[in-house]
């Protein structure tokens, strides 16, 4: 099994939660179905058949730069009839400074595929965060095997029951439950509380998750 790695950075991103509405909140990190839609933009695929492509492959993030917070107030305009007033104030989080490392395993020929847009900087639409505004650039580090291991070590994100808090280890936990499935219509169906590290730390591992060697790092797939 092989698997594709690349970095994602931006200024800002923004991964709506989707039960906010005109205070819009935001995930704290990048979650498994947006580096889906990242993927699907780099090669260009249609909306309608990114599903399709992307519903076997596997993702691994590893969250690279701590968690920085904004807020900003916007003045939006009423497109609904029933709402006479002409426009009004949304408060909208972002996400500042981000980057990430991306893990993709999977189906070989689609992996190829991505490997090779990666490679030429080739992207057939602009990639962005969450948001057409937040432009993401994007660096190819590699292909690697994918090995199944059994060290109780993991530098990327992965389920918050599976993390080992060792009261003496200098590491910063983040917590936050983040959605890992969707349907063909594009809606959340699975929700996971997950943790990470940043800054490249590794966390240690409980209850035997299944973690893969790729290239230097540990990792868990979703």
């Amino acid at each position: 099994m092989k698997g594709v790695v690349f970095t994602v950075k931006g200024s800002y991103a923004r991964f709506r939660r989707p039960y906010t509405t005109t205070s819009a909140l935001t995930f704290t990190l990048i979650h498994p179905i947006a580096v889906k839609g990242l993927i699907g933009s780099i090669l260009g695929i249609d909306y309608n058949d990114l599903y399709h492509f992307t519903h076997d492959l596997k993702v691994g993030i590893q969250v690279l730069n701590p968690v920085y917070k904004d807020m900003q107030s916007f003045n939006l305009n009423a497109i609904t009839g029933n709402n006479k007033a002409r426009n009004f104030q949304s408060t909208i989080e972002f996400l500042r400074d981000v980057e990430y490392r991306v893990f993709v395993s999977g189906d070989e020929d689609k992996l190829l595929e991505i490997e090779n847009i990666l490679r030429d900087n080739s992207f057939r639409f602009t990639p962005y965060l969450g948001n057409s505004e937040h432009v993401a650039k994007i660096r190819y580090e590699g292909s690697y095997d994918v090995l199944k291991i059994s060290e109780n070590l993991c530098h990327s994100v992965l389920p918050k029951e599976n993390i080992l808090i060792d009261e003496h280890d200098q590491v910063d936990v983040y917590i936050d439950r983040i959605p890992v499935q969707n349907d063909i219509n594009r809606e959340y169906i699975k929700y996971q509380y997950v943790g990470y590290a940043v800054n490249n730390q590794l966390l240690k591992t409980t209850g035997n998750p299944d973690i893969y060697h790729i290239g230097d790092h540990y990792v868990y797939l979703f």
